[in-house]
């Protein structure tokens, strides 16, 4: 994982785009736009934030958001909140906008 410019795309993994909003490193969340077309992370496995709370509001398309144990099917206008510590994929074609609280640390996250 990497720290996000405004402005800059970057592939996270082969089915992940991320396009950061804007870098306020004095604001208390920062927000992202995600593209995701098959499953994030990869291979069944789930991102953990210890530090950070995340939602996943859909822009456009479907899929599902597991979270934990759960898994809810999603679609243009749904969103998912997600708690710090808890494990989550995404699945399916859609573009969210992702809000993280406090701002995404690459230090804090680890997939399982």
């Amino acid at each position: 994982y990497m720290k996000f410019k405004p402005g800059d795309t970057n592939s996270v993994d082969e089915n992940t785009e991320i396009t950061a909003l804007f870098g306020d490193n004095d604001a208390s969340f920062d927000t992202v736009i995600s593209k995701v077309d098959g499953y994030h992370p990869a291979d069944g496995e789930k991102v953990i934030n210890e530090e950070s709370e995340r939602a996943y509001y859909v822009i456009d398309g479907e899929g599902l958001i597991h979270v934990g144990e759960e898994s809810f099917q999603v679609k243009s206008g749904d969103l998912v909140f997600v708690e710090k510590g808890k494990g989550h994929a995404l699945e399916g074609n859609m573009k969210t906008l992702v809000i993280t609280s406090p701002p995404f640390d690459p230090e804090n996250e680890r997939i399982e």
